[in-house]
């Protein structure tokens, strides 16, 4: 009968017991467990469009109908600062295109130029897009049985679900969750204001003298009271 070596016996009985911890591990407690979903807030892009008809005399002005029937799609869509106005058109005269951008511009909002974002307009027409970042808060209240062992007790995935989900709420351009303004560099600059004060800035100075206070006679009407 064939014998093992001994050497070879000893490697498979370590590597068996390597696999039996493996198949044990965890993360780092003050982690979720693995089967569990990490609660998070996901940002979503919605563009709602508009289209502008051209103008039945076929000229590049937009007529006051058409002006009125743009602001009264931003108003039904609620667009705001944190949305963005983008055009998509096909045969236009740019001087039509110039007096929609001044519009859009003079209603307070933002417009990020043009393209081809969706069905290629009709020739002389327009399609404006608003594009709008929304926030989906996790669902705090789903407590779902975790399906592994939890030996070292490992924090719920809900820990601080509520305030994750208020924070995204609460935040006025959900496009700041996926990147911050100015390169990511607005939260350095405010704390560097903090700690960096902007110089008083000069202006007209008084300046008060003590000379001669002494020599004045005394206030009349004083005196102690018996």
């Amino acid at each position: 009968m064939k014998r093992e070596p001994k050497n070879l016996i000893k490697l498979s009985f370590i590597a068996g017991i390597g696999l039996s911890l493996a198949a044990c591990n965890h993360t780092a407690a003050t982690s979720p467990a693995p089967s569990e979903k990490i609660m998070r807030n996901e940002v979503k892009m919605v563009r709602l469009p508009f289209r502008i008809a051209a103008e039945d005399d076929e000229t590049d002005t937009p007529s006051s109908y058409t002006l009125n029937g743009i602001s009264l799609f931003l108003r039904s869509v609620n667009a705001g600062h944190a949305d963005v106005i983008m055009l998509d058109s096909s045969d236009v005269a740019s001087e039509r295109i110039d007096a929609i951008i001044d519009h859009i511009k003079t209603a307070g909002l933002l417009y990020a130029g043009t393209s081809a974002l969706g069905v290629k307009p009709a020739d002389g027409e327009i399609t404006l897009y608003v594009e709008r970042h929304i926030v989906v808060p996790p669902n705090c209240g789903t407590w779902s049985v975790e399906t592994t062992g939890n030996d070292v007790n490992n924090a719920s995935a809900h820990h601080g679900c509520s305030t994750i989900a208020n924070l995204g709420l609460m935040i006025a351009n959900p496009r700041d969750l996926i990147a911050g303004q100015n390169s990511g560099n607005s939260t350095a600059a405010a704390v560097g204001a903090l700690y960096s004060p902007s110089t008083t800035p000069s202006g007209p100075t008084m300046t008060l003298s003590l000379d001669g206070l002494a020599d004045l006679p005394a206030p009349s009407g004083g005196g102690d009271k018996k």
